[in-house]
């Protein structure tokens, strides 16, 4: 369970207060006891003293039981439980007068009077009529505090249960799963919310199906004429021009299929086909995607790799885009028109000469940057970037003594 979720916050802030109103009924009970005891003791003392008054004014009640019942006393008439009583109670105070002798008895957490009169020879036990009922009050009040809190705290927690569905839908809906539907009919804070995401999800949907129409089109309008443009070139007899025009209409078809797969690759709708493959192979892929002639390759891409077998898991059609991008990019601006691809511990390392970059490498990584050094649309760094943290590898950057040097990560070190 996450302990910073509010869920967690309310149990916690109920869980205090339950046990704050528990502490508070407990010393609440405690001093009620306490109370009684006191007032037991005064009453019992009070009809001590009185009966030692009359007493000594010769005035002694004829009914010693009647006395007793005046100050609230009522005589127990069960003798096992006189004898559990006497035998067994927990003796408070113990008086002896000229009238006799008086005890205040604790036993099963009820208190009483033994009175053992010398004046008529009578022994009796009295119990306080009004201590049995004393602290329900405080049971009663007790009970409906905690009552309050339970009944409040699940209300609560049952508010957020649609919440944590709204948490879900939303993580489904930045996962990709653009399907999302979350309207609630309720009328709180949480439903409003539910509801304008629900809206916005729709809207976003309906943004992105237009975008996605509009680009296939304009790719299903360019394939045609560049179908027939690759016809037509093999018609050509110039076998000069007829190289040229069929390596341009191939360089435009390949760049279509990439922005097709960048396209998919922001809308989150496509699906790597994550397999093993040989470094070397997915870098010779890379390396033939930039459509440069035999020895432009050898005298402009240096490659010198560790191991060439060594295997990698990854979606060879998009991670050989990405790595096409970082060779082209480093082409575009070396200062020695040579790109030189190395190994480092746990990937590759791209490398060309150049000045130092005029703003922080993060500017670099956003689409369609719009710097005076730029040579291209400025999507390179960006698709990069996009591709390796969708295989989950890390896109690592430094500059160092006039070399420009980018790392492809695929294990942490």
């Amino acid at each position: 369970m996450n302990r910073h979720s509010l869920s967690v916050k309310i149990t916690f802030i109920f869980t205090i207060s339950f046990l704050l109103v528990c502490i508070l009924f407990v010393l609440l009970y405690r001093f009620q006891i306490q109370r009684n005891i006191d007032l037991m003791q005064q009453r019992q003392f009070q009809s001590m003293n009185y009966l030692l008054q009359l007493y000594r004014n010769n005035t002694t009640p004829k009914d010693l039981e009647a006395y007793f019942n005046y100050f609230g006393f009522k005589k127990i008439e069960n003798p096992s439980l006189i004898s559990s009583i006497i035998l067994d109670g927990e003796k408070l105070f113990f008086r002896k007068t000229l009238t006799g002798n008086f005890a205040s008895i604790l036993y099963n957490d009820r208190y009483y009077l033994h009175v053992n009169s010398i004046i008529k020879n009578q022994e009796f036990v009295f119990e306080t009529e009004d201590d049995k009922n004393s602290t329900d009050h405080l049971w009663i009040g007790f009970f409906l505090a905690m009552g309050v809190l339970i009944t409040t705290y699940m209300s609560i927690i049952n508010s957020f249960k649609p919440l944590q569905k709204l948490s879900q839908n939303i993580r489904r809906f930045a996962s990709g799963d653009m399907e999302v539907e979350y309207k609630s009919d309720n009328e709180d804070e949480i439903a409003k919310v539910a509801n304008e995401f629900d809206k916005a999800v729709k809207k976003i949907r309906h943004l992105i199906k237009s975008r996605q129409l509009f680009l296939r089109t304009i790719m299903h309008e360019l394939k045609t004429p560049i179908g027939k443009g690759r016809i037509v070139s093999e018609m050509v007899e110039n076998d000069l021009q007829k190289k040229r025009l069929i390596s341009i209409f191939e360089r435009l078809d390949l760049l279509l299929n990439e922005f097709s797969k960048i396209e998919q690759l922001v809308s989150k709708s496509h699906k790597l086909n994550i397999q093993e493959y040989p470094i070397s192979s997915v870098l010779e892929q890379s390396i033939d995607m930039l459509m440069l002639d035999y020895d432009q390759t050898k005298k402009c891409v240096k490659v010198k790799l560790k191991n060439e077998d060594e295997i990698l898991r990854a979606d060879f059609e998009l991670l050989s885009l990405a790595i096409k991008n970082l060779l082209d990019n480093a082409l575009k601006y070396s200062k020695d028109n040579c790109v030189y691809v190395g190994s480092v511990e746990g990937g590759l390392r791209f490398s060309n000469k150049g000045d130092p970059l005029s703003r922080k490498i993060e500017y670099y990584y956003e689409a369609f940057i719009n710097d005076k050094n730029s040579k291209g649309m400025g999507l390179g760094l960006y698709i990069v970037k996009n591709i390796l943290e969708y295989h989950g590898y890390e896109l690592a950057y430094f500059y160092d003594e006039g070399m420009h040097n980018f790392d492809i990560l695929w294990k942490k070190l």
